[in-house]
């Protein structure tokens, strides 16, 4: 080998490691490529968290309908001269508590009503003791007494304006109102 063979190989030798050395990186707008991958984990994140935002919205509002329309028009009946929730109203009155867990800043006014056999005193007494026995199933229930308000209307407002037992049965009630 000639001298001006090894010093071509030097030169070009010499040539590559300060190519190599010269060389940089690109850069990625000030972030390097863990910095945009964590990024991007980040939004990610971000997206998943906004879904299920989402997601548990649509749920919650999903839930309130199906309560509303088990809540909506319906009333608890009650016995000829009674104040006691009959057992198959129980679901009703749950399902009112349950919707009012949902809403936390509502209030509800229990209405009692009585038919118009007996004084206007006492079907006055009678309405008070059926809204205040659905307001204590209320309470144990979960919704706390300051949100419930109590009233009586005693025979008055009849939904059935009859003089029979039909009727009568109809207008011993107690109604909730929002």
């Amino acid at each position: 080998m000639s001298i001006k063979n090894i010093s071509q190989l030097f030169l070009v030798g010499f040539l590559g490691f300060a190519l190599v050395g010269c060389s940089s990186t690109p850069k990625t707008d000030g972030m390097d490529g863990k910095d945009a991958a964590s990024s991007q984990v980040d939004a990610d994140i971000e997206a998943a968290k906004r879904a299920a935002a989402e997601r548990a919205a649509a749920d919650l509002a999903a839930k309130k309908a199906e309560i509303k329309a088990i809540i909506d028009g319906n009333v608890v009946h009650f016995d000829f001269d009674m104040s006691d929730i009959p057992p198959s109203d129980y679901e009703l009155i749950k399902a009112h508590a349950d919707y009012m867990s949902l809403e936390s800043d509502l209030k509800i006014t229990v209405s009692g009503y009585a038919d118009e056999r007996g004084t206007r005193e006492y079907n006055l007494a009678l309405g008070e003791r059926r809204a205040q026995a659905v307001k204590n199933a209320l309470i144990a229930e979960g919704v706390s007494p300051s949100r419930i308000s109590v009233i009586s209307f005693g025979e008055d407002n009849p939904v059935d304006e009859g003089h029979s037992e039909a009727a009568w049965s109809k207008n011993r009630r107690a109604e909730f109102s929002y």
